[in-house]
């Protein structure tokens, strides 16, 4: 058995430690898997028992396992590098000292015989330089005997001994020879033989030590793969496992809160876990069925209130027509039906555009939804329908239902309600009155004509002549019969208008010209208030096609308002200007404005602003509206209370 070097601190050697860890591990899973304790720790139970964890306790578990194989790896690799290196720089740093002693033993043994061969000095001297080399040699010896430990070693060294005595002797017993016996040869040959030995056993020793060094290191490496793999495999199914075992649950969770979004209550989470996942899926099945819940409920209080309303909607005089928004017919009431002259079957549940294009009267209520033109709620008055040979007349009011979401934020059209008022009675009495009215208009004109003739009569003065009192009474006669006519004009005008009479005579005529004819209707009025007209009329304007009397009939209008509200000796604006292929008409004025509300109301008959104490039949504007509108044009009014009023209308311009 090859000797090592000794060392009263030396630990185990890895071969021993792995021998008592593998023996300590056996008895574990020797006492864990006896038959009683399979029972408790088999696969399915173990599995169980993990699925049954919270799912932060299993990524802390599966990272505690990285971490500890991490932690593991790095010090069994570095235990056992340095335990290692540690036993061969020991191993080597000792045979490298045995060598050196054997060397020096070498030397030693020279020194003694070189001191008796060359040595000149006298005895007493001589034999003072052999006692420190034997000295020294003696040292060596025991150094090197300290380190040999097996028999064959320590016979060795006995056989040295043994031999470096009798050769001791004789060197001593030479004296002063010069020559030394063949014998001494002999003896430092056997010794030198003998120490060869030992040098050589030592060399072994070191490549031995450098072997197993490798061997060692070698199976280090095997034991780190080992472990290396098998928390490889581990980490590789963590990475698939805990991935998919949380993102799966999230995947079918994220399915079905898209399936409640779309309103499916009956939606349900299959999660078989214990853990917050599982948990999770309990709480979204209980709000989804708490949804369900609240769902059915809702559903059967909208059907009650669907009754309710289809109920209150059947007792309606009204005819009320229902669509949404992709113009399917919903509803419709008994009048509904009645003046469509279709049954239920025939009407709801079809596109209004397919029931258009074959039913005249649908298509002339439902214009404007299937044109899409209908963005607000909107009136349409006075609607003409031939039935049963008689004409009636219905106001329509179409209504956009909006829905909004949960913060009211968003509004969404989602169908319209078109409601028919028959007001067949009241157009009839409005008919008759504006018959009668414009009856009575033509009837006054005859008068109003013999009143003129008659004064014009008293002022010849063919005829005679009038002293200044009568002449002041004429013009006052004059004035009141001018003002008489002008009113009974504007009720003819409107009556024309709402009995759909009114006509017009269109030529082609510079918008200049319009302003003349109407600043000399009222220049008369001018003068007496003192008021300076600017007119500002851009260059170059086109033709305007227009009847002429009639909208210098609203011009003089426009005018006639400026002057009676702007203080006398201030100034009024007429400006003329091009916009977007019209021309534009506006009179600005400096009197006391108009308030917003009553802006809203400025060009409805028989409407004046509220505190207007002058005379008039308030039909003016009404007049001057229709005139405009009736010739493709446009009429507006912008006013601020304090600052003053602009009127305005435009007219098509005629282009080329």
């Amino acid at each position: 058995m090859p000797f090592f070097m000794k060392s009263p601190n030396l630990k185990p050697s890895p071969d021993k430690l792995f021998s008592n860890a593998k023996q300590a591990l056996m008895r574990v899973f020797s006492a864990s898997f006896h038959p009683l304790h399979l029972r408790q720790f088999s696969a399915s139970n173990i599995w169980r028992h993990l699925n049954s964890l919270k799912l932060k306790v299993k990524i802390r578990i599966a990272l505690i396992v990285l971490f500890f194989a991490i932690t593991l790896l790095g010090m069994l690799g570095g235990y056992y590098i340095q335990r290692t290196s540690t036993d061969a720089i020991l191993t080597i740093r000792g045979s490298q000292n045995s060598i050196n002693y054997v060397m020096e033993m070498y030397k030693t043994i020279n020194d003694m015989v070189y001191a008796v061969i060359l040595e000149s000095s006298a005895s007493s001297m001589r034999r003072q330089e052999l006692l420190q080399a034997d000295a020294k040699f003696q040292r060596y010896f025991n150094l090197l005997k300290d380190k040999m430990t097996s028999e064959q070693d320590l016979q060795l060294m006995d056989n040295l001994n043994m031999a470096y005595k009798s050769f001791k002797e004789e060197v001593f017993d030479l004296g002063n020879a010069n020559e030394v016996d063949i014998g001494v040869f002999m003896k430092i040959q056997y010794m030198q033989h003998i120490l060869q030995d030992v040098q050589d056993l030592n060399e072994k020793i070191i490549e031995r030590r450098i072997k197993e060094a490798g061997d060692v290191a070698n199976r280090v490496t095997m034991y780190m793969v080992l472990l290396g793999f098998f928390f490889f495999v581990f980490a590789l199914f963590a990475m698939f496992y805990f991935p998919q075992y949380i993102t799966e649950p999230i995947e079918n969770m994220t399915k079905s809160i898209r399936q409640i979004a779309q309103k499916n209550y009956s939606e349900r989470l299959r999660i078989n876990h214990s853990d917050e996942l599982g948990e999770m899926a309990a709480s979204f099945n209980l709000m989804a069925e708490k949804l369900e819940e609240y769902e059915n409920i809702n559903v059967s209080q909208i059907l009650t209130e669907k009754r309710r309303t289809e109920k209150i909607v059947n007792q309606m005089n009204e005819a009320i027509i229902g669509l949404d928004n992709s113009k399917l017919i919903l509803f419709a009431n008994p009048p509904a039906l009645e003046l469509l002259g279709l049954n239920k079957q025939q009407l709801i549940g079809h596109f209004a555009y397919d029931l258009a294009k074959r039913h005249a009267l649908f298509n002339k209520l439902m214009h404007d939804i299937l044109r899409d033109e209908i963005k607000q709620s909107k009136t349409i008055p006075a609607i003409s329908i031939d039935t049963k040979g008689k004409r009636q007349y219905y106001d329509e009011d179409i209504l956009v239902v909006d829905s909004y979401g949960n913060d009211e934020s968003h509004q969404e059209n989602v169908g319209f309600i078109v409601i028919l008022k028959n007001i067949t009675e009241l157009k009839e009495q409005d008919l008759a009155k504006t018959n009668f009215m414009a009856t009575l208009s033509h009837e006054l004109k005859t008068p109003i004509s013999a009143i003129d003739m008659s004064l014009g009569l008293l002022e010849d003065e063919r005829i005679g002549h009038l002293n200044e009192e009568q002449k002041e009474l004429a013009r006052t006669i004059r004035l009141n019969s001018a003002r008489l006519l002008r009113m009974v004009n504007e009720i003819l005008d409107i009556s024309r208008i709402e009995s759909g009479k009114l006509q017009l005579t269109f030529e082609e005529v510079q918008p200049d010209e319009v302003i003349v004819k109407a600043l000399n209707n009222v220049k008369t009025f001018i003068a007496e208030k003192q008021i300076r007209v600017i007119q500002n009329i851009e260059p170059d304007l086109p033709n305007v096609r227009t009847d002429v009397p009639k909208t210098t009939a609203v011009l003089v209008n426009f005018l006639t308002n400026a002057i009676r509200y702007t203080p006398q000796n201030k100034t009024i604006e007429i400006e003329v200007r091009r916009q977007n292929g019209s021309v534009e008409f506006y009179v600005k004025d400096t009197g006391p404005g108009i308030s917003p509300a009553e802006q809203r109301k400025l060009f409805q008959p028989y409407r004046r602003a509220s505190g207007d104490k002058t005379k008039g039949t308030g039909l003016g504007l009404a007049i001057s509206k229709e005139f405009v509108e009736a010739q493709g044009g446009r009429i507006w009014v912008k006013s601020r209370v304090g600052v003053g009023s602009h009127f305005g209308f435009a007219l098509p311009a005629v282009l080329g």
